[in-house]
């Protein structure tokens, strides 16, 4: 018996049967036909039955495959394909963890010289994701919805998840895509007014075919409820939007130790736009039902958001973590991030006080760091404290998925700053 027979959870039906699946698979494989691997077979058959029920066969035949395409890999690294067999196959190699859950392999970019080009990227990736998401959602009321199809939502559900998404992709749409798509003045009065459907189509409508396929191949949810696929899409979302903040912190810590204060703050107070403009995900992911939650989290174990390594680097780059945070799950959990952390990353604190201990700033540049740093950690205590409100309400006083402490270990780093005070030392363990 399975844990899901055990718990009383639906065992999915395939909407194409595996043996289908396996076939049609060995017939690319004997084809003279390479690039044109399968991926809608494939991922139409993850949806309907979830990554956590994917036939032992079915499995063998695509980790065969993968083999193959390591024997004739290129020096520049894995294919997109080899990426995505990874992916797929996280849970039959024993390493399925948070970034496997959310295909961040498949939805990484190559490093932006510019953090102008860094906010550019971010932009553009969370408004195909949100865009994606508004699609999704509003297929669930026709006659052809996407798989999965357990526990579609109601209209007025629908409705208040597009809003939501809109909320967040409004200010990315006026900085990324051509005048006129946005109402600029609109927004200023009321923002999330802007009509969600006509925003995603126009969004999705310009994207290029590698575009289509890295949005189709990056959802493979573990079980076969709709508002998995809002859980995945929300926190791509977050993921990216910390790739950007990480990458103009680094920029700022760059712009301190060559004595450009100024534009440092520019920068760190542009991370705390872009971080305020995210709060609305918050809201978005809160629309998930409890039920669905609880539910396909019990095939979620191994994966939590205390691995993501991007909010690690974020937050590392402000200021050196306390040696309790370094040596707690949060940050061993990500060991590139803990090995840069103690080699002796430069951070945004440490640089800036540098500056100050060899009399480099002047006062009026120390105000407008303290003033960006200021904003910034303000933003980051309201980020937490809906983080923990909402995890309050999803999952109580469980254990997280990832053999964490889950809501008590988020209510234990609520004190925690990004820009301590010199003299103070956290003994906190988050």
């Amino acid at each position: 018996m399975t844990s899901a027979e055990s718990a009383g959870t639906t065992i999915p039906s395939a909407a194409t049967p595996a043996a289908d699946v396996v076939e049609e698979l060995r017939a690319w494989v004997g084809s003279d036909r390479p690039a044109e691997f399968p991926y809608a077979l494939v991922l139409g058959h993850l949806r309907s039955v979830g990554k956590h029920f994917l036939d032992a066969g079915l499995l063998r035949l695509l980790d065969e495959i993968r083999g193959r395409l390591s024997e004739a890999e290129k020096p520049d690294g894995p294919s997109f394909l080899h990426r995505f067999l990874d992916v797929v196959l996280d849970k039959y190699d024993d390493r399925y963890d948070y970034p496997s859950y959310t295909a961040l392999s498949l939805l990484s970019r190559p490093a932006a010289a510019d953090w102008r080009e860094a906010l550019r990227a971010r932009d553009e990736a969370v408004l195909l994701l949100l865009a994606d998401l508004i699609r999704f959602e509003g297929l669930s009321a026709t006659d052809t919805p996407d798989a999965p199809l357990y526990m579609p939502p109601s209209p007025e559900l629908v409705a208040k998840r597009a809003r939501l998404a809109v909320r967040v992709m409004e200010p990315a749409a006026l900085r990324a895509l051509p005048p006129g798509v946005v109402d600029a003045a609109a927004v200023a009065v009321v923002p999330g007014r802007t009509p969600g459907g006509p925003l995603a189509a126009e969004i999705l409508r310009t994207a290029g075919p590698h575009q289509a396929l890295v949005l189709s191949a990056s959802v493979q949810p573990v079980y076969v409820l709709h508002d998995e696929y809002l859980f995945l899409r929300t926190l791509q979302s977050f993921e990216t939007t910390f790739t950007f903040m990480s990458s103009a912190l680094a920029t700022a810590v760059r712009r301190l130790d060559g004595d450009r204060p100024r534009e440092a703050a520019d920068l760190v107070g542009a991370v705390a736009d872009i971080l305020k403009e995210s709060l609305p995900l918050f809201s978005l992911l809160a629309t998930m039902r409890a039920e669905a939650f609880q539910t396909f989290r019990e095939f979620t174990e191994g994966a939590s958001a205390i691995q993501s390594a991007g909010y690690k680097t974020f937050e590392s780059l402000c200021s050196t973590p306390s040696r309790a945070r370094l040596a707690s799950f949060a940050y061993t959990s990500v060991p590139q991030v803990h090995a840069c952390v103690t080699n002796g990353r430069a951070t945004v604190q440490d640089t800036w006080h540098g500056l100050i201990a060899a009399h480099r700033l002047k006062p009026a540049d120390d105000a407008a760091l303290r003033a960006a740093a200021d904003r910034l950690e303000s933003v980051h205590q309201r980020w937490k404290q809906t983080h923990y409100r909402l995890a309050v309400r999803m999952i109580g006083e469980r254990s997280g998925t990832g053999y964490t402490q889950g809501v008590p270990y988020l209510a234990a780093v609520l004190d925690n700053r990004l820009f301590p005070a010199p003299d103070r030392h956290s003994a906190l363990v988050g």
